[in-house]
């Protein structure tokens, strides 16, 4: 049932790629919406029918209709539709998101298997057992949740004749729903069985180490607790049904009111003369009519923007309408009945490898290192490509080329200042030095306070000093 169209749009640089996908009909906008549609643009045309053929022969009548489209015409926009509707859309594409990546998938458990139970006899009966047990879980979920599939097996006794439960295990499933009264799902019973079955193979010594035990029951965990018991979880608590009715109910009211807020109308004007309205022909200047509507707009017969609106807006709910139960009959919900078929067999396949009687095969490329870049077909071979893009690419290259030419040079890759040398005078008790602080002259002793600098104001008999003499104690002799 899943649509799968992607193979039609596999680039988007040539005209009318995607609108080429408007010609697909299954799943597609126009066969969610058609019949909608149609009993839409019948309705508007019956209402326009009744105001043009038969209205118009009574004033009284025909004035009624017309204040009513401009009343409905100007509350149209005191409905949020776009803000309720987009919201909510958003949020059933994200539930759909996570229900689908709750559909349950053996790989893991039978190549797990595979791997840490090898051998033949009782260690392969045990391994078909436990992918089994796991697809029995999964399909009996499919079976509460899915139409298709619980048309497909109806009763147990059809999972018998199937190939996927025993009639022992039959009537210890039925055993539990009396027990539970039918009041509890029982889904984990052919979980417990796997668990039950991998200890019995980790006791008789199958199974190597306690390590790869923990594994395999994670494995049955994890097919249990996150996938099964997840999609009876979303199967159970929906979305709010005061917010689905909300919605549905603001699209529906919305263009029930637009059949008469967008109705072309024709009012007959007027002009004020001693104070009363009298009739005038159409077009007469500063004639007005009575309902309030606009002169200016044009009869069209067709509502072009109006059916358009109703396409988007009507096809954003079959959106949120189809995906919000992706395990029904509509096009785009999920093709459980393959899943059914794809995980049973592909498990069985899957644990019947042995690893004892696989041969290495001889490595293809002789021990040596693969070329940089794999052969093309003759198709394939003009097609262009790149290696991913180094954003830095630019400035390493330039650095290269610098770091070449100061070598060259003999000059340091980094930039190493001279150390500062400033110059103090005798002729002040305090002065300040270029980038260091204020210098104290006392006794001929020169204390350190860092400060703010004022390079200024140095006079004669400047000594010229390094900072390097300057001891850490902040202060020297001169």
């Amino acid at each position: 049932m899943t649509v799968t169209y992607i193979q039609h749009v596999h680039t988007a640089g040539r005209l009318g790629t995607f609108t080429g996908l408007f010609k697909l009909w299954k799943g597609g906008v126009f066969k969610a919406i058609w019949t909608d549609l149609m009993v839409y643009c019948t309705l508007y045309g019956a209402i326009s029918a009744l105001y043009r053929c038969v209205l118009i022969h009574n004033e009284t009548a025909k004035l009624n209709f017309e204040r009513l489209c401009v009343f409905c015409e100007k509350g149209t926009s005191f409905i949020p539709l776009s803000f309720i509707l987009g919201f909510y859309v958003t949020q059933v594409v994200e539930r759909w998101w996570l229900t689908y990546n709750s559909l349950p998938w053996p790989d893991t458990i039978a190549m797990n298997l595979a791997l840490y139970l090898p051998g033949n006899g009782k260690a392969k009966q045990i391994r078909r057992l436990v992918v089994r047990l796991a697809n029995l879980s999964c399909i009996l979920v499919f079976r509460r949740i899915s139409p298709s599939i619980a048309r497909r097996f109806p009763t147990y006794e059809h999972f018998v004749e199937a190939g996927l439960m025993t009639a022992s295990e039959q009537k210890q499933l039925e055993y539990m729903h009396d027990v539970t009264e039918n009041l509890h799902q029982v889904l984990w019973l052919p979980i417990q069985w796997a668990q039950a079955a991998i200890g019995q193979a980790m006791d008789e010594g199958m199974i190597a180490s306690e390590f790869y035990l923990t594994i395999l029951q994670k494995n049955l965990d994890d097919i249990y607790f996150d996938k099964v018991s997840g999609l009876i979880s979303f199967a159970w608590i929906n979305i709010p049904l005061v917010y689905t009715q909300l919605v549905s109910l603001g699209v529906h009211f919305f263009f029930f009111v637009q059949l008469l807020a967008m109705q072309f109308l024709q009012p007959t004007m007027y002009i004020l003369v001693d104070g009363r309205y009298v009739q005038v022909e159409p077009g007469t200047p500063s004639a007005v009519n009575l309902a309030g509507y606009d002169n200016n707009i044009h009869d069209y017969y067709v509502p072009i923007f109006t059916i358009m609106q109703f396409v988007f807006f009507f096809g954003w709910l079959k959106v949120a309408e189809t995906l919000i139960n992706p395990f029904g009959d509509d096009d785009d919900d999920f093709d459980l009945n393959y899943l059914v078929d794809r995980n049973f067999q592909l498990s069985y396949l899957m644990v019947e490898m042995d690893k004892s009687k696989y041969e290495m095969e001889e490595d293809t490329y002789g021990g040596k290192i693969p070329p940089a870049t794999l052969p093309h077909t003759a198709t394939s071979v003009n097609e262009e490509y790149s290696e991913p893009m180094r954003l830095t690419e630019k400035i390493i290259t330039n650095a290269e080329e610098e770091a070449i030419l100061n070598d060259d040079d003999g000059k340091s890759l980094f930039h190493r200042p001279e150390t500062p040398i400033f110059y103090l005078s005798r002729a002040n008790s305090q002065m300040d030095v270029n980038g260091i602080g204020t210098f104290d002259i006392m006794d001929s002793v020169l204390s350190v306070t860092q400060q703010g600098i004022d390079n200024e104001g140095l006079e004669n008999e400047d000594q010229r000093i390094s900072m390097e003499n300057i001891p850490e104690d902040g202060s020297f002799h001169i």
